[in-house]
């Protein structure tokens, strides 16, 4: 039975991993009755539309969580964790759980002589729903070249499904202006020219970036590369695909 030690959470552009202390998914689907007259007197049902939602209880740290929760009541931002870090630390082929949350509410309980918190809570709000995935990029700081991440085997793109790709962005130094590309490729260790780009995103500030494609595909090996733009300074981010 695992027990719970570690786990990294980005928000939009915010590590909270160093200032939460609870993370919790609920997800259900709706129970839709179809029972007829030919049921032989028993129920018969059908899942519905699925409904997630993502809460996190963070330390009221006014330099982090003030201004990466409070303020942003009522607005849609993606929301990625990571729930058992290989040795405590993200690290690249992780499982993550993300979704594009509506942040609905915040609750701080204050008591005198207790620890300020924040709960978060955050239901899905868009159409793609809660997704599980694999860390291509854990957070980390890029300053030349065109970084890449290891090659994943994550599978093809059958017909109805699509890949979602998703990227925090920390932080951007002087004048990089990044785009992020999730690219597949037929064959590991990978064929070089052989790279095709299924997602591509820019940034110009820091936050949480989101796109999706349904191209089919029977390319099953999957990697994040970051074109930096710009000739000085830096771009710290994290980067996840999911295919469902």
């Amino acid at each position: 039975m695992p027990i719970l030690r570690d786990c990294v959470i980005y928000y939009g552009g915010v590590d909270l991993t160093a200032t939460a202390n609870e993370f919790s998914v609920d997800s259900s689907f709706a129970d839709l009755d179809v029972t007829t007259f030919g049921s032989s007197g028993n129920h018969e049902r059908i899942a519905g539309i699925e409904d997630a939602t993502a809460s996190v209880m963070t330390f009221g740290d006014p330099a982090i969580v003030e201004p990466a929760l409070s303020t942003k009541t009522g607005t849609v931002e993606l929301l990625t964790a990571v729930q058992f870090p290989t040795g405590g630390t993200a690290t690249a082929g992780d499982r993550v759980y993300a979704l594009r949350g509506l942040l609905t509410s915040t609750k701080q309980p204050l008591k005198v002589g207790d620890v300020s918190k924040l709960d978060a809570t955050m239901p899905e709000a868009q159409a793609e729903g809660l997704l599980a995935g694999t860390l291509l990029a854990p957070k980390q700081t890029v300053s030349a070249g065109t970084p890449t991440s290891a090659l994943f085997n994550l599978g093809p793109v059958a017909a109805g499904q699509s890949v979602y790709f998703g990227v925090h962005v920390f932080s951007i130094t002087g004048d990089r202006s990044p785009t992020f590309n999730c690219q597949r490729n037929p064959t590991t260790p990978g064929t070089a020219g052989a790279y095709t780009t299924s997602v591509s995103l820019s940034r110009s500030t820091t936050g949480g970036s989101f796109g999706s494609s349904a191209t089919v595909t029977t390319d099953a090996y999957w990697r994040v590369a970051c074109a930096l733009g710009g000739t000085t300074g830096s771009v710290t981010y994290a980067a996840f695909v999911a295919i469902q």
